[in-house]
């Protein structure tokens, strides 16, 4: 595994059986209807005789008709100008749709004959060029124009010259709304997009920041039953974001993927969608260990990683990583207090009757540790109360806020103060026994220590 700074060869995890950056080349939806799109006849007579493009542009495209190679070859520059032109003057959907086909096919016959368009942008001193007339196609109100357009995008962007860098801000955009999409098959364009874009490590930042970008990956791999593929790749996607440290040290905290991982490990069936949930715990642990080994830990990791490494796999990486993470688990279990178990266990969620629960001298020494840090503590535990499906989690931190309450300073004054009263007084009405009995032995304490408010 690499640094967050590498190039995008080196950021593979591996010469085994990992997918290389794609331009979602491989798309059967975009490439039936590539197929039906080739086969129509373009009318640019027609187009010359309403003025929409000259004589000498008309000339240009018959003369490319004969001989696309040959053209290409004597005068590629001017070729790629009048691509770009005619997909800024041209309106109709059908004759924009030809055009990107054209240009696809151009680029795909070739890869270097992307420099012409960079070329282009050089001659023309122009910094709209040669992203700006497919970045503004991602507005047409058509599908297909919109999909090629950020596939031929996509393209340049991963054959651009070294150390150049471009504003790609809409496309990023563009790409985030997709994810939403109704069609399975856009979504996936959309992934597999992203993909080769976050191969490149300057772009990583910046789809970090879009806005709902990371949440709706996310939402890919919490509705629904995505299929292994669809798995790896939005998963893949997190491992290339991870390698940078500041997201590493940001995505637990802001999007809660390591429960939502561990799941997803526990249940995998492909070796590959397990080796890169792997890899990303990697990135978590060795980028910013101490913003992301609370989670981890409470999340019961270390157990999850003992029983990984008791099956067979292909890939020597895996045993690797998990050898790793085992390591590095297991030194920072055997550190931790008591109140850090208890920290790490509210931090992940996933709280049980685990002994710091159980013991009233541990709440009589800790409870008012709680309440620093502006009640940092207290805001997770009442969170845990108001969105935690599981009867056991709900039971224990309704216990918790009532030893909180029993022992802290001012413990009522700071749960009405948060709004976790009102939280812990619904549970009373919840459907399993044992929340109930906790919430109303909570509620009780609130009483009784009225006077501490």
């Amino acid at each position: 595994m690499t640094v967050a700074n590498a190039t995008p060869a080196q950021d593979d995890l591996s010469n085994v059986s990992i997918d290389a950056p794609i331009v979602a080349s491989h798309n059967k939806y975009l490439e039936d209807q590539t197929v039906s799109i080739r086969a129509r006849t373009i009318p640019w007579e027609g187009y010359q005789r309403a003025s929409l493009i000259t004589e000498d542009e008309l000339a240009q495209i018959r003369q490319f008709e004969k001989s696309p190679s040959a053209a290409l070859s004597e005068a590629g520059d001017k070729y790629s100008d009048l691509f770009l032109t005619l997909l800024q003057k041209l309106v109709r959907a059908d004759t924009i749709q030809n055009i990107l086909v054209l240009i696809d096919d151009v680029l795909s016959e070739k890869p270097e004959r992307v420099q012409l368009f960079f070329r282009l942008a050089q001659q023309k001193n122009d910094p709209t060029l040669p992203y700006g007339p497919f970045f503004k196609l991602l507005k047409k109100d058509d599908e297909y124009i919109q999909l090629k357009s950020a596939k031929i995008a996509t393209y340049l962007l991963l054959h651009a010259p070294s150390n150049e860098t471009t504003d790609i801000s809409e496309l990023l955009t563009w790409l985030t709304t997709q994810m939403q999409n109704a069609n399975v098959n856009i979504v996936d364009i959309a992934v597999q997009l992203l993909q080769s874009i976050l191969s490149i490590p300057e772009y990583r930042l910046p789809f970090y920041q879009t806005h709902q970008g990371v949440q709706n990956m996310v939402d890919i791999l919490k509705k629904g039953s995505p299929s292994a593929q669809m798995q790896y790749q939005v998963i893949y996607n997190l491992w290339l974001l991870t390698l940078i440290k500041d997201i590493a040290a940001d995505l637990q905290r802001k999007y809660d993927v390591v429960p939502l991982l561990i799941d997803i490990v526990k249940a995998a069936i492909k070796e590959k969608v397990s080796r890169v949930v792997i890899a990303t715990f990697k990135n978590l642990m060795s980028e910013a260990p101490q913003e992301n080994m609370a989670a981890l830990i409470g999340n019961k990791l270390l157990n999850v990683c003992e029983n990984l490494s008791g099956r067979k796999w292909s890939d020597e990486d895996i045993l690797e990583d998990l050898a790793y993470l085992k390591e590095e688990l297991t030194r920072n279990v055997a550190n931790l207090s008591t109140w850090d178990e208890y920290e790490t266990e509210v931090r992940s969620g996933k709280l049980e009757w685990s002994p710091p629960h159980l013991s009233e001298q541990f709440w009589k020494q800790n409870a008012n540790k709680l309440t620093e840090r502006d009640f940092e503590l207290l805001r997770l535990v009442s969170r845990i109360v108001a969105t935690s499906q599981s009867p056991v989690v709900l039971a224990v931190a309704a216990h918790d806020i009532g030893q909180f309450v029993k022992y802290a300073t001012n413990g009522k004054k700071a749960l009405e103060e948060i709004g976790a009263k009102t939280q812990v007084m619904q549970l009373m009405t919840h459907a399993d026994g044992d929340v109930r009995y906790q919430a109303l032995m909570a509620v009780q304490k609130m009483m009784t220590h009225a006077y501490n408010a």
